[in-house]
């Protein structure tokens, strides 16, 4: 575990790093490690679907007060003198909506919070959130870490105070990475920037032909200027990642697409 999260926290500029069983584990350890009862936090409202039931189910099941915000005014009117956390994702998932981190993160250290991302979507080789001021960075490893669909792991990496409080958080939720995991995913790294590239690569050319295709109505992806989010992508990005969506003109189809493919 040691090695492989000292490699990871490398990867994104981090002092220090933890590695978890999945994802969700590496999210609600940092939130559950921050938050108690009686606490506020604002999330982006754009959120991958498990954070999102985490978020509106279960934390406030324990008694914690959820904001959720779509744009930075929205999350700086949301803050309250109990706020504790202020949490997004970069590009968002299924979306991929872009949020200004460096502004994200100036606001969080004005009030004295904790700022997270879940940086998925993007992976250290495309965008380095903590260069820009954020605090706490969460992947699911399953997905672009590890790159052999033969995992599930999760990370969190932040400054040493951090991983010692979400560490001691770990041990008591239980959510750890067994041994052999952390081999695979440690071998996963060796290649992620090549993969990333060429991904980055493959996901332009498909946006771009979608775009000129006439059964497409729309195609979300960061890297085509007409994405909402272009500039923010373009001014904080290395690369836009390999992760796209697009709308067909008619929904019919949209059965008869899936089924036409291996």
């Amino acid at each position: 575990q040691r090695v492989i999260a000292r490699k990871l926290a490398a990867l994104e500029k981090g002092e220090d790093g933890v590695v978890f069983g999945s994802g969700m584990a590496a999210i609600s350890t940092l939130l559950l490690a921050h938050l108690k009862p009686g606490d506020h936090a604002v999330f982006l409202a754009d959120l991958y679907g498990g954070t999102y039931h985490l978020v509106t189910s279960e934390l406030t099941r324990f008694g914690v007060e959820v904001t959720l915000a779509r744009t930075l005014a929205e999350f700086s009117a949301a803050l309250r003198p109990n706020t504790r956390v202020l949490y997004v994702e970069s590009p968002s998932n299924p979306l991929l909506r872009c949020v200004d981190l460096a502004a994200v993160a100036k606001l969080a250290r004005e009030w004295g919070i904790l700022s997270a991302i879940d940086n998925t979507f993007a992976s250290p080789i495309n965008q380095t959130p903590l260069e820009l001021g954020i605090d706490a960075v969460v992947h699911s490893g399953t997905k672009y870490l590890n790159g052999h669909s033969d995992v599930n792991a999760g990370v969190v990496v932040s400054t040493r105070e951090v991983i010692r409080k979400v560490t001691e958080c770990a041990l008591s939720l239980g959510g750890m990475l067994d041994a052999h995991a952390c081999y695979q995913l440690e071998r996963g790294l060796k290649t992620l920037a090549l993969r990333v590239r060429q991904q980055n690569e493959n996901a332009g050319r498909l946006a771009r032909f979608l775009q000129r295709h006439p059964a497409v109505e729309r195609v979300i992806y960061p890297g085509l200027p007409d994405h909402p989010d272009h500039a923010i992508a373009a001014r904080q990005m290395r690369g836009f990642g390999g992760m796209l969506s697009f709308e067909l003109r008619q929904p019919s189809q949209v059965e008869r697409l899936l089924a036409g493919l291996q």
